[in-house]
């Protein structure tokens, strides 16, 4: 492989890409609305149980939220491929505008929870499809050596939102929960609303929020040259054959193709460890932090929104000093710093400890996703981007709700489910000795699975992966 590295462009230029900016803006508030919408959703099956269920109940809103990745990602790949990448993402947040902005007429916390975990089941299906057409289309909008940062600022904008989100759901639901009564006796008009005003007001503030993203994703504008390089792709994924006959060739690829194999499978692996961590952290919060039922959805934002904060700041860290860096090195690091971290829940620390090993963690995990997505961008050409992106997701979400699923059974407090092992207590510490051997083995095949000396500078399109 020629070396063919260059230096990262600044951070100026990438924004003075109006392109990147409008991408980067909507998914911004898109992703708020979101983390709103989240803290909302947990609200409703929280409401009139306690705590302990209150718990696992919030675990599932996770696990049936991700779910549609697993069934959806095969099907993604060839649609994100075989259309153009922009109007389909548009359509999607027209989609989801429209269901979000319908629950607060039709749904009540009375409602039976399945009923609440096929609409998060539903929202979920759309974003499945979303999601890898997002990273197959960052690439179409920004210049290759612009991706590392690109990735850095994207990633720290959505774990941001994770901060911000979850803040200001769990503060705004719990606020406006205690002004339910005046709000409806003062307004009739708000009679028509199912829910209590704080959950009514988090879901509208989400549609409209997929509204944003759609407008400023229309005003994209797409250079001639990069539309006929979009309607070539297409063309050629046309010619290809049969649409199921397609569903598999992400699975191909990086099966011929070592480092995009190896990135997925790192990234999917902490997805893995993130899974088992995001129960852990949801029943540390509820068994250690929340005194009366009604603080949860507010502790529980501090809790998703510490672990953004270092999430955002790792992603940054991560686009000023991997680009050059062996990754065979780096990504070790990260995942022993992670899995530090997650051991120290086992000291006897103050319960709040648990902020700053959120923090912590989240600095770990930023680099992780930062350079893998960069890897994978860099290194599987245009024309199949969609498809190995929606294997990854397909692998990434397999594992994850394989872990949420493993932990919120390990941990969940429903008598007679037969693991033998009582106190919560006691069952928190040996979920915290599974997750950290997992973390271990990941970095273990990271430091092996690498080129030794190879680093995302080296990495370029339409080099011979497969022989590195």
């Amino acid at each position: 492989m020629q070396n063919q590295s260059s230096t990262p462009s600044t951070l100026g230029q990438l924004f003075r890409n109006a392109n990147f900016v409008k991408f980067w803006v909507g998914q911004l508030v898109s992703y708020l609305g979101d983390r709103i919408d989240q803290m909302a959703m947990i609200a409703v099956v929280s409401a009139g149980v306690a705590k302990e269920v209150a718990a696992d109940r919030a675990n599932m809103i996770t696990f049936w939220g991700t779910l549609p990745y697993v069934f959806m990602s095969f099907v993604a790949g060839p649609i994100v491929d075989r259309f153009d990448r922009r109007r389909l993402m548009i359509a999607l947040d027209f989609f989801r505008a429209v269901i979000v902005v319908a629950l607060p007429f039709t749904l009540s916390p009375e409602h039976d929870v399945r009923v609440i975990y096929a609409l998060v089941f539903l929202i979920g299906c759309a974003t499945a499809i979303f999601a890898p057409a997002k990273s197959a289309f960052l690439p179409e909008i920004v210049p290759e050596d612009q991706l590392l940062r690109a990735n850095s600022v994207t990633a720290t904008m959505g774990t941001l939102t994770t901060l911000f989100g979850t803040v200001i759901g769990g503060a705004l639901v719990t606020a406006l929960a205690r002004l339910n009564d005046i709000a409806h006796e003062t307004i009739p008009a708000l009679n028509t609303i199912k829910l209590p005003l704080g959950l009514a007001v988090a879901f509208l503030i989400d549609s409209a929020t997929y509204i944003v993203s759609a407008v400023l994703l229309w005003l994209i504008v797409v250079q001639s040259r990069q539309r006929d390089r979009i309607t070539e792709r297409e063309r050629e994924v046309m010619k290809e054959g049969r649409f199921f006959a397609r569903l598999l060739d992400g699975v191909r690829f990086l099966a011929r193709n070592r480092v995009p194999a190896v990135a997925a499978l790192m990234v999917s692996w902490f997805f893995f460890i993130g899974g088992g961590y995001f129960t852990l952290t949801t029943k540390i919060v509820y068994h250690r932090l929340v005194e009366v039922r009604e603080e949860a959805t507010l502790y529980l934002g501090y809790a998703y929104g510490i672990l953004g904060l270092g999430l955002a700041l790792g992603g940054i860290i991560a686009g000023r000093i991997a680009y050059r860096l062996p990754l065979a090195r780096f990504v070790p690091a990260c995942f022993v710093a992670a899995t530090t971290m997650i051991l120290l829940n086992l000291a006897p620390f103050p319960a709040s400890f648990h902020y700053f090993i959120n923090f912590a963690l989240g600095l770990a995990a930023g680099g992780v996703v930062v350079t893998m997505e960069t890897v994978m961008q860099k290194a599987v050409p245009d024309e199949m981007r969609g498809r190995v992106f929606s294997f990854n997701n397909v692998l990434l979400n397999t594992l994850l709700l394989g872990s949420l699923l493993a932990g919120a059974r390990f941990l969940s407090e429903a008598q007679g489910n037969g693991l033998g092992i009582t106190g919560t207590e006691t069952r928190l510490a040996v979920w915290i000795i599974i997750v950290s051997v997992l973390g271990f083995v990941g970095a273990m095949i990271a430091a092996f699975g690498f080129p030794k000396r190879l680093s995302i500078a080296d990495i370029h399109e339409s080099d011979s992966i497969s022989q590195l």
